[in-house]
C-alpha cells in the first residue's frame, strides 16, 4: 500500500493516518507483537458485529512494508477534545461516556476472553516478576474470588477513545475487549482517571486541560454511570486490583509499574 496521508492520532502501540476520504490506516509499530494485531483486527469486527461501534474494521493491509490495519474514518472528535474546546462541556462529556459505557455493558457476548482470565494469565508475566511466588499465589486466588458476568468489555475506556461521529457516538480500540462483570471495566475508567499516566502524544493544551481536569471529570463519570446502572460503589471496589493487574500486565507504563505494584499487594498482603 502506498499514498499513506497524514497523521491523524499517535498511540503507545500505533500511529493512524488519513487513507482515503472514508478510511483511516492503522500502522503499528515494530515492537508490538504479531498476535496482538490479529486480535485487533478479530475483535474490532466482532464489536462492530455486535453493534458495540459503527466503525468498521476493513483487515490487515501493507503500508510501505509496515504492518498495518484499515479502518472507516470518523467524522467527529474525541470527547476529550471536546472538553478541551469548551470546558463548560466536562460535564456533559463525563455523562455522554458514562452512558455509552452503560450501552456497551448491556450487550451480552461469549466471543471475547472472560476477563479474570485475562488478569489470571498476566500474573505469570514480566511485569509481576516482583512478587514472591506466595504473593502471585494470593494474588490468583483473589482474582479467582470476583464474580463472574457475561457483559461486553472495553478495558480502555476513556474519553479519547470515545468520539462524536455522525450525530451519535462511536467508540474506537476494542484490541483489550474481554467479557466479565461490567464493574471490572468501570474500575479500569476510574483508575484511568486516577492512576494512569497520561497518553502518549498529547499536546501541550491536552496535558493542561485534561491533568489538571482528568479528576473531576472521572468523578463526573462514575456518578452518572452508578446512577444509570445502579451498580453499587462496593461492586466497583472489587475489582480494583484486577485493574491494576491489568493496566500492569497489558501495558507496564515505567512511571506506573512500582505504585501499581504497591495498590495490589496493598490487598494481598492482608
Amino acid at each position: 500500500m502506498s499514498g499513506v496521508g497524514e497523521l491523524v492520532a499517535h498511540g503507545r502501540s500505533a500511529d493512524v493516518h488519513a487513507l482515503t476520504t472514508a478510511t483511516v490506516v492503522k500502522i503499528f509499530h515494530d515492537d508490538w507483537p504479531d498476535e496482538a494485531i490479529d486480535r485487533e483486527v478479530e475483535d474490532a469486527t466482532a464489536a462492530f458485529d455486535l453493534g458495540l461501534t459503527p466503525i468498521r474494521c476493513h483487515g490487515r493491509t501493507d503500508a510501505d512494508g509496515r504492518r498495518a490495519v484499515v479502518f472507516d474514518r470518523i467524522e467527529g472528535v474525541a470527547l476529550t477534545t471536546v472538553a478541551e474546546r469548551n470546558p463548560l462541556r466536562m460535564g456533559r462529556v463525563a455523562r455522554a461516556l458514562a452512558q455509552e459505557h452503560a450501552r456497551v455493558h448491556r450487550v451480552p457476548s461469549d466471543r471475547f476472553p472472560d476477563v479474570r482470565d485475562v488478569a489470571a494469565d498476566l500474573v505469570g508475566t514480566a511485569p509481576f516478576a516482583a512478587l514472591t511466588a506466595r504473593e502471585r499465589g494470593a494474588l490468583l486466588d483473589h482474582l479467582a474470588s470476583l464474580p463472574d458476568g457475561d457483559s461486553v468489555l472495553h478495558l480502555d475506556f476513556h474519553p479519547m477513545n470515545v468520539f462524536r461521529h455522525g450525530g451519535g457516538i462511536a467508540t474506537i480500540d476494542w484490541q483489550s475487549t474481554a467479557c466479565g462483570d461490567p464493574a471490572a471495566d468501570v474500575a479500569m475508567t476510574r483508575l484511568l482517571f486516577t492512576e494512569a499516566e497520561l497518553f502518549p502524544g498529547a499536546s501541550r493544551a491536552q496535558l493542561l486541560v485534561y491533568g489538571a481536569a482528568r479528576g473531576a471529570m472521572g468523578r463526573m463519570y462514575l456518578t452518572e454511570y452508578l446512577r444509570v446502572t445502579g451498580m453499587t460503589t462496593a461492586r466497583l471496589d472489587q475489582w480494583g486490583t484486577a485493574a491494576r493487574v491489568l493496566r500492569l500486565g497489558m501495558l507496564d507504563i515505567p512511571s506506573e509499574r512500582e505504585r501499581l505494584l504497591r495498590g495490589i499487594r496493598s490487598v494481598i498482603t492482608r
